[in-house]
């Protein structure tokens, strides 16, 4: 066969199936997968809000009320150390801080994961994010923000997001919170090997909290990143929270997270697992 001119994504693509320069076959895109998330997602309300009339569900929707001012911030901290037979060291820290006037919120997150065993570094895992929300209507607005994560381990020496789209908050409830995000992103990734990768992505993501009691609750988020150059370069993240509060400003958190790259760098693995657990402060 003669030599295929491909470009960086097939090169990938062709990579990872073993073949010099064999196309993909086609499957489903990821795209449309994300678009029926969102779609299947935009049924809940039926559902968890079924008591109230359309009517007044339509005309609170269209109601603009500026939130009074109000921020809230958190700080997470788990260690664990052995020595002895195995000499091990794991440390996690996480801060969050969230303010609100207006028509505005902002948000802002770090999470960092490092661990070592005999003195070698086997975990270094950095997470961030900043962004900002304008309130169009009471439960519709847009959002505009910067992603941030680095994780040596799975190819990555570190990728940067800038995102923009809409945030529809379907419900917000006494004890039931849901907002579905949804846009476009534009990725700048370094890679371990030296290598870059430029290029724009759709983005769907949802959040939910669950209360359980006073200071108690779950979070899930589910987010999903469709590279759409090469529509089988995707990303999928999920993230499930438990906080229960322990004393009055703080809490026992437990996080397990889920990342999946659908096409990792050569030699590495398409999943990584975190779980983690620490005290969380607020004030």
């Amino acid at each position: 066969m003669p030599p295929c001119q491909l470009s960086a994504g097939d090169r990938r693509i062709a990579c990872a199936r073993g073949s010099d320069c064999a196309f993909p076959k086609a499957v489903p895109s990821p795209i449309r997968l994300a678009f029926a998330l969102l779609g299947a997602v935009l049924l809940l309300p039926l559902t968890l809000d079924a008591q109230q009339r359309p009517t007044e569900r339509a005309r609170a929707s269209m109601r603009r009320v500026a939130a009074p001012r109000a921020q809230t911030f958190t700080s997470d901290l788990g260690y664990v150390s052995t020595s002895g037979n195995a000499k091990v060291m794991t440390v996690n820290v996480g801060q969050r801080y969230n303010f609100q006037s207006g028509f505005w919120r902002f948000e802002q997150f770090v999470q960092l994961v490092y661990g070592e065993s005999e003195g070698r570094v086997n975990s270094n895992f950095i997470r961030a994010a900043v962004g900002g929300e304008y309130a169009l209507r009471s439960s519709l607005g847009v959002a505009a923000g910067l992603l941030f994560d680095q994780n040596r381990f799975s190819g990555v020496a570190r990728r940067a997001e800038e995102y923009l789209g809409l945030v529809w908050r379907v419900v917000e409830g006494e004890r039931d919170t849901l907002r579905v995000d949804a846009g476009g992103s534009y990725t700048q990734q370094r890679n371990v090997d030296g290598t870059t990768r430029n290029f724009p992505a759709a983005r769907t993501a949802l959040w939910y909290k669950r209360g359980l009691a006073p200071k108690a609750y779950v979070t899930q988020t589910v987010e999903m990143v469709p590279n759409i150059e090469t529509p089988e370069d995707y990303r999928v993240n999920a993230v499930v929270s438990l906080v229960s509060p322990i004393a009055k400003s703080l809490a026992l958190r437990v996080e397990y997270q889920m990342r999946y790259d659908n096409l990792p760098e050569p030699t590495f693995q398409t999943t990584d697992r975190i779980f983690t657990t620490g005290i969380q402060v607020s004030f």
